[in-house]
Parts: C-alpha cells; structure tokens; sequence
C-alpha cells in the first residue's frame, strides 16, 4: 500500500517561492521550529501558514506575493494580539515595538485598529488582529523571534486575541 502524504509543507512553498537571499534563512528557521514541536500548519491556503503549540497558535507566517502577480516576494511573520502586557526584556521589547503593525483596514468583519499599550508604551490605531509584523526578518531577528516565540508559549494560555485559540 503507498503512502500518500497530502499535508503541505512549508519547505516546499520556500523552495518555489521565496528568493535565495531569503530562502536559506527562512529553510534554517524552518528547521529550527521543526525540532522544537513547532512545525507550521497551513491555515488559509497557499502562502499562509501558522506556528502550533499545544492546543494554540503562537502565530502566523505569510509568504506575500503569493500567485500574486507580485515581482516582491518575501514572508513576514504576525504575532497575535493581547500577549504584551507587562514588560519583557530589553531587546524583546524593541523588536516588538520596531515592528508594530497598524491598522490597515482590512475589512470584513474586523473591529479595526484599537489603541494599545504594548510593553508599556501607548499605541495608537493598531492592528487588533496581528499588532506585531515582522517582514524579512534577517538572522539576528530570526534569533529575536525564537525569543517572541517563547514569551507566546508563556502569553497564549491566557490571551484573548484572535486566531490563538
């Protein structure tokens, strides 16, 4: 009997679809939530996917420019809201207000931006979904992410932003 393996991965979404600047980066990252128990589950369709921990998600990867059209492709990272009360470190916390993701109006059935205090500073018209995006993260960041990554594991039990639950 062959085995017929119909689950996505991501790898082969990177090896198609990001550039090689990227690629390599976004393959060693990959492999690094692969041996902690943190594989990415595709979650709307091609080109989105989500980082799964116990019965949550930590938060979400998009391959942007996806059968797009779009000559840019690259990936950001969205981190989910609700998970930044307190305080954090100090480079935890500038990586999470460095790359802070505003409203955009998405539409739909979306609350819209909402002011927010994020690790103690105030924010204004902030994207109530995903209020952390990170684009393109080079390797130092891909290291600061692995840190975002484990304050979520702490933050996702009792946050009440979308998608964590």
């Amino acid at each position: 009997m062959s085995e017929n393996n119909t689950n996505p991965k991501i790898e082969d979404e990177i090896h198609t679809h990001l550039d090689d600047g990227l690629k390599e980066s976004a393959l060693e990252f990959v492999a690094y939530l692969n041996a902690n128990q943190l594989t990415p589950r595709q979650w709307f369709g091609p080109g989105f996917w989500f980082i799964p921990w116990e019965n949550m998600n930590l938060c979400g990867i998009h391959l942007y420019g996806f059968n797009s059209g779009n000559d840019s492709n690259g990936w950001v990272f969205w981190f989910f809201s609700d998970g930044y009360g307190g305080e954090a470190d100090e480079e935890l916390t500038k990586l999470v207000h460095d790359h802070l993701g505003y409203c955009v109006d998405c539409g739909g059935e979306c609350t819209k931006g909402a002011d927010m205090t994020i690790f103690g500073r105030e924010y204004k018209n902030v994207c109530i979904q995903f209020p952390v995006r990170i684009e393109d993260p080079d390797s130092g960041t891909l290291e600061c992410i692995k840190t975002l990554i484990e304050h979520w594991k702490k933050a996702a039990p009792t946050s009440k932003g979308m998608h964590v639950h």
